[in-house]
């Protein structure tokens, strides 16, 4: 009985966190569209950059779109061991610790993405794995002090060293 309650409390702790997560990221995703359709009309030199942006947009709109499917798997999986009757103890823990660290790594990667953007880059995407980071970026070339800027978001969300970030453009 006290271990259903457990489940249910973390089931719906777990759900509202997904929840949370997938409204931040529709929220994002709707503001940057609102954002490009509410821009003036692009002059000469933007227009190359606005088709290199939809080029790089639909890899970006790809990779968040596979990286969404898979986790959805993982949590069904995931939610399939916790709320087994048949599941003893240790794999309890291990499949709630093991969600509880899916749902960290996923809101780390979206803040990684958001502050990224929020630097002034088009575009990121970036996939955590709880040892390594990798991350790209919406950018034919970097400068070291982007790659600078980007690996400070990215060390101080984490906590890794620089040495488990990379940092590639899209086009490279």
């Amino acid at each position: 009985m006290e271990k259903t309650k457990r489940n249910r409390k973390l089931i719906l702790l777990l759900a509202a966190a997904l929840l949370l997560l997938c409204g931040a990221v529709w929220l994002d995703l709707k503001l940057t569209d609102d954002a490009e359709l509410n821009a003036e009309s692009p002059g000469p030199t933007e227009n190359a950059r606005e088709t290199m942006v939809n080029v790089y947009g639909d890899y970006f709109n790809s990779f968040r779109t596979e990286r969404s499917r898979v986790r959805a798997q993982e949590i069904e999986y995931l939610r399939s061991i916790i709320n087994s009757e048949s599941t003893d103890e240790d794999a309890l823990e291990d499949a709630q610790q093991r969600l509880l660290d899916l749902v960290s790594r996923m809101e780390k990667e979206f803040t990684i993405e958001s502050r990224i953007r929020g630097k002034g880059f088009l575009d990121a995407a970036a996939t955590y794995q709880g040892d390594a980071v990798n991350v790209v970026i919406d950018s034919k070339t970097l400068t070291d002090e982007e790659v600078a800027r980007i690996l400070d978001i990215v060390m101080g969300e984490t906590g890794l060293p620089a040495s488990a970030v990379k940092i590639s453009p899209a086009a490279g």
